[in-house]
């Protein structure tokens, strides 16, 4: 019962929507979202925590990139969300919009940068960044 309403409250924003819908027709990554949306990236990284908290999208991680997509095993719930918001935003002008937008979006880097400066974190799995220093000091000579 509280995927269900934890997906219900995800699917209660216009921007979170808007994501949903566009990860239907790519992986993305935060600063192609945040363009997308228009919106600063602390507020982007809001709402891609919400959706993951919620399941409807899951992070994988590029080198350095983190990209979010639509689950590829999702819970009966999940599935069930993601196509009636689907079905429901299919013939939204915004969505549209947004689809035509898309191919000229491209990694920005100086979004990632501010994220680092400010140390806020993108809602992806952080095990991956530790391992990898782990790994290069372990290489390191001392």
């Amino acid at each position: 019962m509280l995927s269900y309403i934890s997906a219900i409250r995800a699917l209660g924003d216009e921007n979170r929507l808007r994501i949903l819908m566009a990860l239907r027709l790519r992986p993305l990554c935060v600063c192609e979202i945040t363009t997308l949306l228009g919106l600063a990236a602390s507020t982007t990284s809001k709402h891609l925590f919400i959706l993951r908290q919620a399941r409807l999208i899951e992070s994988i991680k590029n080198g350095r990139w983190v990209y979010y997509r639509l689950p590829q095993n999702p819970t009966d719930c999940v599935r069930d969300a993601l196509a009636l918001t689907t079905r429901e935003l299919a013939d939204c002008p915004q969505i549209a919009q947004d689809a035509a937008a898309l191919p000229g979006i491209s990694h920005n880097t100086s979004i990632h940068e501010f994220f680092k400066q400010k140390h806020i974190p993108v809602p992806a799995d952080q095990a991956d960044d530790t391992e990898d220093d782990a790994a290069q000091t372990a290489g390191s000579p001392a």
